[in-house]
């Protein structure tokens, strides 16, 4: 049997979850390919199968996982049905109600891109034979929006391999960090105003702090050159490069104004790292003073200074809670007799 694990769009936050994909595939009995963009080549393990997008696929393929949204994924999805192939579609951010987006800071121009994606989601919906939804919040936008049209739909986890390796385990803590990428949902602004402030009035003074992120965005004078302050940004990172950044963070932001799952929590929970999050947008795989540290405002400065405090005074717990809710929540091999079950 052979699995095809298809990811259309380069962006290097996904490559964690092809690996546990193509894992978990092999582990169950199939031979696993990745059937990716290009740029991916570099990021994935040198021993897998690789074929790269536009390239000729093998005439029989049993099973296609589609990891992430991509216009270009219909084609390949009539592709496979047309020759028997099951297709599994990970439907990570089923669309929230416009107003959601708007009140998070989006543009108009941006809710118009949106309205796009939605209806091409919905054709991805459609012809999928199985659709996995991540968290119950996606249960809930997803039945709630009369666009998405198959009700075979399953809630799984997002699913990593552990990539923890010995030398992240004894890595110094240095950082209160912001990692992904820059939105307005992600409410960068207002931890880059935090950083600011901090400086400013010199709070935390045993924290530094790390933003890394393949956006571009422009550097405050006070934080350009400080040197509690490193910055990453404008190129893709490895994955490698992504992992000891949250080796090394005492504290990862996760303070959204919006979010439906976030693979920055669980990624920070592989490294055993809490996260400061918007008490509004606790979900199922985390509790307030376990493995994060709940905040009512993400614009209330004090109320983050004293937040992540609380975190360090208590970080070995704290951290060893993460680790017990990735391998609980995340970790791949937990979910490899339910997968096996939906596919059957």
């Amino acid at each position: 049997m052979k699995a095809l694990i298809v990811s259309l769009k380069f962006h290097p936050g996904h490559v964690s979850h092809m690996i546990a994909s193509y894992n978990q595939c092999e582990e169950l009995g199939y031979e696993s390919v990745f059937y990716a963009d290009q740029n991916f080549v570099n990021y994935l393990p040198k021993d897998s199968r690789i074929v790269i997008n536009g390239q000729t696929v093998s005439p029989k393929v049993d099973l296609a996982i589609f990891l992430f949204p991509s216009q270009n994924n219909l084609k390949l999805i009539w592709q496979m049905k047309r020759i028997g192939t099951k297709v599994v579609y990970i439907f990570h951010e089923p669309l929230a109600p416009m107003i959601e987006y708007r009140k998070a800071g989006f543009s108009y121009k941006y809710l118009a891109k949106l309205w796009i994606i939605n209806k091409i989601s919905s054709l991805t919906v459609k012809w999928s034979d199985i659709i996995i939804l991540p968290s119950m919040k996606a249960v809930e936008f997803y039945e709630k929006n009369p666009l998405y049209k198959n009700d075979n739909y399953h809630n799984l986890p997002l699913m990593y391999d552990d990539e923890r390796q010995e030398g992240h385990t004894f890595m110094p803590r240095t950082y209160f960090s912001y990692i992904g990428t820059v939105a307005a949902d992600h409410s960068f602004q207002e931890y880059l105003d935090f950083v600011c402030w901090a400086i400013r009035e010199n709070r935390l003074p045993d924290l530094k702090f790390m933003l890394c992120t393949k956006s571009v965005f422009e550097v405050p004078k006070e934080l350009d050159r400080n040197p509690r302050v490193v910055i990453h940004q404008g190129k893709p990172m490895s994955n490698e490069e992504i992992n000891t950044y949250y080796a090394s963070t005492y504290v990862v932001w996760n303070a959204y104004a919006r979010t439906t799952q976030s693979g920055v929590l669980a990624k920070s929970f592989m490294f055993g790292t809490p996260a400061l999050v918007l008490k509004k947008n606790i979900n199922e795989f985390a509790q307030d003073g376990v493995e994060i540290k709940a905040i009512e405002d993400n614009f209330n400065k004090e109320e983050i200074a004293a937040s992540v405090e609380v975190i360090m005074k208590d970080f070995n717990r704290y951290s060893e809670n993460c680790r017990k809710q990735f391998l609980q929540s995340f970790y791949y091999r937990k979910y490899n007799n339910e997968f096996a079950s939906l596919i059957k």
